[in-house]
């Protein structure tokens, strides 16, 4: 099997793009100058987290974090092109992801495959999400309504409230914790991009 390439800058901090590298039995990053920063042994990783991670200026962002007994590795799909700027370079992250998810199941069946938010951060990004569109129901329900209108009045209010509604939901199926299947599970998890 051929290695899976797939390069990125990350931030201004470094010079050029890191190259990672995914071969059968582990993964190995290398910097901007070509030489070998590290090497992930796939036997050793305890955890691999995939998750759709948007935020303000990288709205396609994709994570996959690499646990092992006492290190971390994350890698994303964004590339750093400038401040505020970031290319999405899904086409050859999502490769690199397939072979590692790949390559951790075959080295390491004792491995778990967990998919979202760390628990923890998600039922307090939960509860502050659930506290927040409870405030804008209220002040939504609590304006007035336009004297000699009621019903356009009504109708504004129903739709902004049924249309922050699969924003809610969507967020809440795509970033839930959750295990799933390194063979049959995958597709799905990615699907959530």
């Amino acid at each position: 099997m051929e290695p899976v390439d797939y390069s990125r800058r990350m931030s201004i901090q470094e010079k050029g793009d890191m190259l990672w590298r995914a071969f059968p039995d582990r993964l190995e990053y290398y910097a901007p100058d070509g030489a070998l920063r590290g090497v992930v042994p796939y036997d050793k990783v305890k955890s691999v987290r995939l998750a759709f991670a948007p935020g303000r200026t990288q709205r396609s962002r994709f994570l996959m974090q690499l646990s092992g007994a006492r290190s971390q590795v994350t890698v994303s799909n964004m590339h750093f092109k400038g401040f505020g700027n970031f290319e999405d370079r899904w086409d050859t992250f999502e490769p690199l992801v397939r072979a590692v998810v790949a390559g951790v199941n075959k080295a390491n069946p004792a491995a778990q495959f967990r998919a979202g938010e760390k628990p923890a951060l998600y039922y307090l990004m939960l509860a502050f999400v659930a506290a927040s569109f409870g405030l804008l129901g209220t002040v939504i329900l609590a304006l007035p309504l336009v004297p000699g209108n009621v019903t356009l009045s009504v109708v504004v209010k129903a739709a902004i409230i049924l249309f922050s509604l699969p924003l809610l939901f969507s967020w809440l199926v795509n970033a839930r914790p959750r295990r799933f299947d390194p063979v049959d599970g995958l597709d799905a998890v990615l699907a959530a991009r």
